[in-house]
């Protein structure tokens, strides 16, 4: 048995991101105060004679859902509108059949791989009200969907990403850039920003040219992506060495 060399540290329990597809959108429920997905055996007793009285227990199904709650909240610049994402499953959960059921997808927002994405029908509850001093609260479940896809986890920050990319002194050699998960064919230490748009718009992701944007010449370009983190490898570089630092 291999000792441990280094303590343990905890994940947080808040730390998950719930996404309702509408239309063609994926769209975050915001406002959450607790949101988890809840994987479930059924146990069935397996047990004999020949087990001496003691219990023997088989898994014989598996159930997945989604559970959460929060406080109704929503914009207000010119009267008050719902949370696009809660008022979503707030109207599925008044509805019977297919029409009340929702594609959701959920996963971690720390480094954690774990992303789930799932059918579900929609159980809502808002929250009757405590005392008169009382916020508005709801709960819900999404409930059994069957088995979930396990998904790569959506970009981690969302939206646009900013990120400056410099070579040093490098007077040769090579560099690749590595962007939600994948990593790039080989770019010239002098490669133009088209190069490396090209590249990334390359990746095997979903994602083509327009979702990307790069400027600037050797040694430094200024690479703007749709989400997530941009690192890289400047190993092969010559005389040089490869930064890549995001944009407050």
């Amino acid at each position: 048995m291999t000792a441990p060399t280094q303590s343990l540290s905890s994940t947080l329990a808040r730390d998950w991101i719930l996404e309702v597809l509408i239309g063609s959108d994926w769209t975050r429920v915001r406002g959450l105060t607790s949101v988890s997905p809840i994987f479930e055996g059924a146990l069935q007793d397996e047990s004999t004679i020949d087990d001496e009285g003691y219990a023997r227990e088989i898994a014989t199904g598996l159930s997945y859902r989604i559970e959460g709650g929060g406080k109704r909240k929503g914009e207000n610049t010119a009267g008050f509108v719902d949370d696009p994402g809660q008022n979503y499953l707030r109207q599925l959960g008044r509805k019977t059949g297919q029409a009340n059921k929702v594609k959701a997808r959920i996963y971690r927002r720390d480094d954690l791989p774990d992303a789930y994405q799932g059918v579900h029908p929609v159980k809502w509850t808002d929250t009757a009200a405590s005392d008169v001093n009382a916020l508005q609260e709801f709960s819900f479940t999404l409930g059994f969907g069957g088995k979930p896809e396990e998904i790569t986890k959506p970009l981690v920050p969302s939206g646009t990403q900013v990120f400056t990319v410099g070579v040093g002194a490098a007077t040769a050699g090579t560099f690749t850039l590595t962007w939600n998960g994948k990593t790039t064919t080989a770019l010239a230490y002098n490669a133009t920003a088209a190069a490396i748009k090209a590249a990334l718009a390359a990746l095997d992701d979903g994602y083509v040219a327009a979702d990307f944007t790069t400027s600037g010449t050797a040694p430094t370009w200024s690479v703007t992506v749709p989400g997530g983190v941009v690192t890289g490898d400047g190993t092969a570089l010559t005389d040089g060495a490869l930064t890549v630092v995001v944009n407050p």
